[in-house]
């Protein structure tokens, strides 16, 4: 009977840890460094291009600096231009980004997936009205 008990303590500790892990979606360190990025309006016209890096401090938190410039004279783009520090976190194996961590009402988000190497998704500009703008970014790892 004591061995019961202590096989079913086993499993149920197993069962909580297992949950816990998917609900952070722990995201492997070795995607820390530096990525090549390039951003593209709702009808895929390139608008931004750059770099910035990313650092996992641990299993949900992530931060590190851009550096991103226009192509062209790209409209209702937000504060994707220039560079700034960067602070994100990692949701159910979802890898969200905001270049302007310290503001709520002018902020731009990188919402996205980590994929050998390859981060993509899309980027929101969120200001003053709410969601303003969006389109989608590739990330690729140097």
């Amino acid at each position: 009977m004591k061995k019961l008990v202590s096989y079913i303590f086993i499993i149920i500790i197993i069962i909580l840890v297992s949950c816990n892990n998917n609900d952070k979606g722990i995201v492997n360190p070795v995607f820390s460094g530096t990525y090549l990025y390039s951003s593209f309006d709702t009808t895929g016209t390139p608008i931004v291009k750059g770099w910035f890096t990313m650092s996992f401090q641990d299993s949900t938190t992530i931060k590190g600096e851009w550096h991103f410039e226009k192509i062209g004279d790209p409209k209702n783009i937000g504060p994707q231009v220039g560079s700034g520090e960067l602070e994100g976190g990692v949701n159910k194996g979802r890898i969200w980004i905001e270049l302007q961590p310290k503001y709520r009402d002018n902020n731009l988000q990188l919402d996205g997936k980590i994929e050998n190497n390859y981060y993509s998704g899309k980027w929101q500009w969120i200001s003053f009205i709410g969601p303003t703008n969006y389109g989608m970014f590739t990330a690729f790892k140097k």
